[in-house]
């Protein structure tokens, strides 16, 4: 395997992502961070998250978002808070995981949530469709680039169309740690480096993980084309990951799932919102083949 340095846009879903409270209701781009130092397993993270509750540190509105998708059932993986005495997280508290914990604020009584978990994609020379046109993820992170191309919401798998649409959100990693990255190149001389958990648009119009995806099987280019994969290579990285998520809410709440569709190195490919809140959409089919006869 190959050992890179510097900066990635990629992570496993084993090291999840912080976004601040106050943004959860921003349209603005949400600074978002790492939370490895507090790395928790789904069952712990139901467990901050309940004993949060219970001690009244979140509402049961954050509760609720926490811990289930859009129908109810518990998150595959779910969020939870990270505790610190300040927004910066320059300090972090591993509250309790179990609900029937006695209630505490941590040291001094000074400790409150102030970031929630969530997780990441891409390497740092991987180039991303914004309004202004392809950029590494990292450029448009550090210009906190505010708009971004994804499908629109009538894109079938045979008739794709793009809009533009707000940033809901960027992520760093607090500290550089090691990751692995699967190297996807194509028959058209097309290539690009992701996690093994990184959400990408097969030719069938399902929702694949990376490490899912077989040599032989296609992936779907900007014009609608079909690429057939002609090699992945897994390589070790260590460093910092980035990640982004367009704002594709309707007017009924609920997230419109072509616009979390983005274009990354001339393919569709998922946002984290698949590889999170999204996580039960993974292995179904996203994009179809024509809009159902009952939506015309």
């Amino acid at each position: 395997m190959k050992k890179l340095n510097g900066k990635v846009f990629a992570a496993s879903c084993l090291l999840p992502m912080l976004f601040s409270f106050y943004a959860e209701a921003q349209r603005t781009p949400i600074l978002q961070k790492r939370c490895e130092q507090d790395s928790l397993s789904p069952a712990q993270a139901i467990g901050r998250t309940d004993w949060s509750f219970k001690c009244q540190h979140i509402s049961r509105r954050t509760w609720d978002f926490y811990k289930h998708d859009d129908f109810g059932e518990i998150l595959a993986r779910p969020m939870y808070p990270i505790y610190s005495t300040n927004t910066s997280l320059t300090d972090l508290w591993k509250a309790p995981v179990a609900e029937s914990s006695a209630c505490s604020k941590g040291p001094n009584g000074k400790f409150m949530p102030q970031a929630a978990c969530v997780s990441s994609c891409y390497t740092p020379d991987q180039k991303i469709l914004f309004a202004q046109g392809e950029l590494p993820i990292f450029d448009a992170y550090s210009k906190r680039l505010s708009k971004i191309v994804t499908l629109d919401t009538q894109s079938t798998l045979h008739s794709l169309g793009y809009m533009v649409r707000d940033v809901d959100g960027y992520s760093e990693s607090l500290k550089d740690v090691e990751h692995t990255i699967l190297v996807l190149k194509t028959q058209n001389g097309g290539q690009l480096k992701v996690t093994e958990n990184h959400p990408l648009l097969v030719s069938t119009g399902h929702m694949r993980n990376a490490e899912d995806i077989d040599i032989g099987e296609k992936l779907i280019a900007e014009n609608g084309s079909f690429d057939t994969v002609v090699s992945i290579e897994p390589i070790k990285y260590f460093g910092k990951v980035y990640n982004v998520k367009p704002y594709s809410t309707d007017e009924n709440g609920m997230t419109e799932l072509n616009g979390q569709i983005i274009v990354a190195q001339g393919f569709l490919s998922g946002s984290y919102y698949y590889q999170n809140r999204g996580l039960a959409h993974v292995n179904r089919l996203i994009l179809r083949d024509q809009i159902p006869d009952n939506l015309i």
